[in-house]
């Protein structure tokens, strides 16, 4: 199942006895799950039809026998449980996903979880509860269901943050919309904050434009990691120097070397891609982004980078700065002014 069918369970109130939501994406998994539990509570008095578990804390015994329990003055019992991940094995949590109260909705919130290896003579107690909930999509009539919050891509981030601005009561141009990702990546977490600070901070603004984006997060106009990244795509590495020495005093290395990565892999897509001519929406689709105009700013750039070689080189040396930084032989910040070196100094011709 995906978040949007999840999203539709939430909206028509039809709802599975048990769910399991996990992945990468915590921030997401705990706000989809906040909201498909008031959905299922609905009117019921949460002081009896409520009952919040953390999988780290308990027994799997004590959520099944809550799980069983019947509704009090309500037609539904909730059953949340946060860090389930190590209960998802467990023989009574297993028994119970397999046959379970319809009267309860049980919610099994995760991590980063991976499907067992089948065995063709599982007993119904040894059963993974991921793999049983992953092979009920297969079912006519399922008992539950697994969604998977993935980190979200470039693309997907960036709609993700014209939705949310669209759920503030505010539109997002394309342009500040391509900055604010730029200057603040693909963490749902962050991103949904400065949304948040953003709508707060100018309630009268219909929509939110480049200006706006730069002033409200404090990023200047002229050292930000958009400017750096085109300062690395015009081999100019003067200028490049000059604005990873303002960043390097108020971000995180580590974001500015993963930004020049995903800069850098979007233009070996774009001067490997065959365009039919004009730009359109759908060539941006088809290399990860959204809008045509954002593919045509990185095309004009695409004369400087003749010789396919040097990904190979720029890659190796990103890799090489990560790699730096997590293991603190030297400085991170030594080692980013000397990746932004590397990066420049190759000739383009």
């Amino acid at each position: 199942m995906t978040d949007r069918d999840l999203q539709q369970h939430i909206k028509n109130k039809t709802f599975l006895p048990v769910y399991l939501l996990y992945g990468e994406e915590e921030f997401l998994i705990e706000r989809t799950a906040k909201k498909l539990l008031s959905a299922a509570l609905g009117d019921n008095d949460p002081s009896f039809n409520l009952d919040l578990f953390r999988g780290s804390e308990q027994k799997a015994e004590e959520i099944t026998i809550a799980a069983n329990a019947f509704p009090f003055m309500g037609d539904k019992r909730v059953v949340f449980v946060r860090e389930s991940d190590g209960l998802l094995k467990q023989p009574s949590l297993a028994q119970y996903v397999q046959n379970p109260s319809r009267d309860t909705v049980l919610i099994l919130c995760g991590g980063e979880l991976k499907p067992g290896r089948s065995r063709a003579k599982k007993t119904a107690s040894a059963v993974d509860i991921l793999v049983f909930l992953l092979g009920q999509e297969k079912i006519k009539t399922p008992v539950g269901c697994a969604v998977e919050f993935k980190s979200l891509k470039d693309a997907a981030a960036q709609q993700w943050i014209v939705h949310e601005f669209e759920q503030g009561g505010k539109a997002i141009t394309p342009e500040a919309c391509t900055v604010f990702h730029a200057l603040k990546g693909n963490a749902t977490r962050e991103l949904s904050s400065e949304i948040e600070k953003m709508l707060l901070a100018l309630p009268e603004k219909a929509t939110i434009e480049v200006e706006d984006v730069y002033e409200n997060l404090g990023a200047s106009r002229q050292y930000n990691v958009f400017e750096l990244s085109t300062a690395v795509f015009e081999r100019n590495g003067r200028r490049a120097q000059e604005i990873v020495q303002h960043l390097l005093s108020t971000e995180d290395p580590l974001m500015i070397v993963n930004m020049l990565f995903r800069q850098l892999l979007l233009m070996w897509r774009v001067r490997g891609y065959r365009f039919g001519g004009r730009t359109t929406d759908e060539d941006a689709r088809n290399l990860g982004l959204i809008w045509a105009w954002q593919i045509e700013n990185i095309r004009k750039y695409v004369k400087y980078f003749p010789d396919s070689s040097y990904f190979d080189r720029c890659f190796e040396y990103i890799l090489d700065t990560d790699i730096a930084i997590k293991s603190q032989p030297i400085d991170p910040s030594v080692a980013v002014t000397r990746l932004v070196v590397q990066l420049t100094s190759v000739s383009p011709h």
